[in-house]
């Protein structure tokens, strides 16, 4: 099996690094300017803030109702974009939250999520 990627377990939450590329593009990787939770709970692709979103240039393709942790029901704009994990280019979509990897893109991206609490890291492997 194959890593794609791996992150660490702060107070039992997993979390990957990740920044933009020159195209403003997601990149995950072992570090990052800024962290995304590993969210099981989150079916969908990647959230990030608005801010992010604006500086990857997105646009927005169509306009869907969620249900928020809180339990809150809103509709939130979807964009669709790529995120880079190594030279490997996954098109997911994405919605504005905190910043979260969802399960449609882990099942898209990978095969295996493993946590190893002892040594508190997360990866992401095929």
């Amino acid at each position: 099996m194959k890593k794609l990627i791996g992150g660490r377990i702060i107070n039992f939450v997993p979390f990957f690094g990740a920044c933009l590329n020159e195209g403003k593009n997601l990149v995950l990787s072992e570090d990052g300017d800024f962290s995304l939770t590993v969210d099981t709970g989150f079916s969908g692709g990647i959230a990030l803030p608005l801010e992010i979103l604006d500086e990857m240039d997105l646009k927005i393709i169509d306009f869907d109702t969620f249900r928020l942790a809180t339990g809150e029901v809103t509709e939130l704009p979807v964009f669709l974009g790529k995120v880079f994990i190594g030279e490997h280019g996954i098109e997911t979509w994405f919605i504005p939250g905190d910043s979260l990897v969802g399960m449609e893109f882990l099942y898209t991206a990978g095969s295996v999520l493993s946590l190893d609490f002892k040594v508190e890291t997360v990866k992401l492997m095929k």
